[in-house]
């Protein structure tokens, strides 16, 4: 039996308290100084600003309501001698200005990482066509940029996560070598990984697939499953990679091994010797563990990949077995409950798109909100640290969105990964 839901109804704002959930109706975003259109009732202060402000009536949401409405106005308003009147009003614009300043430096800082990211997806292309030309001055490259990528994850205590929300339609492995560089590094920060183990991580994470440049592309880009000899086939490229790589004594040994094992299993079930757990190296598992993930995120056909939140929870309950169970544990807790990239729903109705998570507290990301009076290149994105009353609700598939929220969010069809490696407030430069 369907649960009943009341209907939202007029009230008038004289008869508001605290706990009432209300949507404002008739202004523009600019035109109030409250931070959303829907929210709950907090305290007189919030009453007095919506009479102050004319508003005569508000909707008033039953169903995320604390309380009912009064049956009727109350005499008076009882309020802080300290903060009545155009000075409660004058305070909340205060704030929200004070919000939109830091939302401009936040986007202005995204972008920085966005156009940081272009120009190292496009260095690794340039080094990867490099070593597949045996290129010694390229594997020179490589630990060059290595070195300098690796190091933010180090001197930076609180990196932040972004999710890059351009197109990527390319099917090149350079967005996926990035993907899992971050990812492995994320992780490798996590559980103590030091500065020069970190740098091979890098490494071999960034080039865990160059052996595929030496596989048909036909296997490569096949629909469906692949047959007996194109998957024998496929599981060659760990060993083309270290082929690839191995012209060079200036390729770190180590990053040879993440460049062969980052297909193997604890259980024995991976390839390409099937090795268990004790004889995998530790960098080989953090790789293997941020190459699953992406692989289950960023599928050929967009339409079967998993969500973010969809991948941990799969990855915990169903291939278990596969990872070294406290590296994954480390992994969750890295990326959240709810990592960048997924669709959220907010206890105040609000639909939005994770885009960052502070790994000092994953249950409180940034979050690009949908605001149809806003226009998407100027979307407003909240810190939900910022407003301890503000949880999500819950997760919603990409494509159980309506058209015009979905086409305003932009959740990628690839979703990809990189950490902000400058300093806003300095505005360093980032890696080469």
């Amino acid at each position: 039996m369907p649960e009943f839901v009341i209907p939202e109804y007029r009230v008038a704002t004289d008869r508001l308290r605290i706990g009432v959930f209300i949507r404002l109706e008739g202004l523009k975003w600019h035109e109030h100084p409250f931070l959303f259109k829907n929210f709950k009732i907090a305290n007189d202060d919030q009453i007095k600003t919506l009479q102050e402000l004319g508003i005569k009536e508000v909707i008033c949401v039953p169903g995320k309501s604390d309380c009912t409405p009064l049956k009727e106005a109350p005499q008076s308003i009882a309020r802080d001698a300290t903060t009545t009147g155009k000075s409660v009003v004058d305070e909340l614009w205060r704030i929200k200005q004070e919000r939109v300043e830091r939302l401009k430096k936040q986007q202005e800082m995204i972008a920085r990482c966005e156009k940081s990211y272009i120009a190292s997806q496009e260095r690794i292309g340039q080094i990867m066509t490099g070593i597949a030309a045996a290129d010694a001055n390229s594997v020179e490259d490589v630990a060059a940029f290595a070195e300098s990528f690796s190091a933010h994850f180090l001197k930076d205590a609180e990196s932040t996560l972004h999710l890059m929300r351009f197109a990527q339609q390319d099917e090149n492995i350079y967005y996926h070598s990035m993907n899992v560089a971050v990812l492995a590094m994320m992780l490798g920060k996590e559980i103590g990984i030091q500065a020069e183990e970190m740098k091979i991580l890098c490494q071999g994470a960034l080039f865990h697939d160059i052996g595929k440049t030496k596989i048909d592309r036909k296997v490569l880009v096949k629909e469906g499953r692949l047959n007996r000899a194109e998957m024998d086939f496929l599981k060659m490229h760990p060993k083309y990679g270290i082929d690839l790589l191995a012209f060079s004594e200036a390729f770190p040994k180590l990053a040879l091994f993440i460049v062969y094992q980052h297909h193997e299993a604890v259980d024995g079930s991976g390839y390409p010797k099937g090795i268990k757990g004790p004889q995998i190296r530790l960098l080989s598992k953090l790789v293997t563990i941020a190459n699953t993930y992406d692989n289950h995120c960023n599928k050929r056909n967009p339409a079967d990949s998993l969500t973010p939140y969809e991948a941990l929870s799969y990855m915990f309950s169903k291939e278990k077995g596969v990872f070294d169970e406290k590296l994954l544990s480390a992994f969750i807790k890295c990326l959240g409950i709810y990592p960048p990239g997924t669709v959220v729903q907010l206890n105040n109705g609000a639909i939005g798109m994770v885009i960052a998570v502070n790994p000092q507290d994953q249950l409180h990301p940034s979050v690009l909100l949908y605001d149809p009076e806003i226009p998407s290149k100027d979307a407003l994105v909240i810190d939900m640290q910022d407003d301890p009353d503000l949880k999500i609700a819950q997760s919603i598939r990409p494509a159980a969105l309506p058209p015009q929220i979905f086409d305003y969010l932009s959740p990628r069809t690839r979703i990809t990964y990189y950490v902000n490696p400058t300093d806003a407030s300095k505005g360093e430069g980032a890696p080469p």
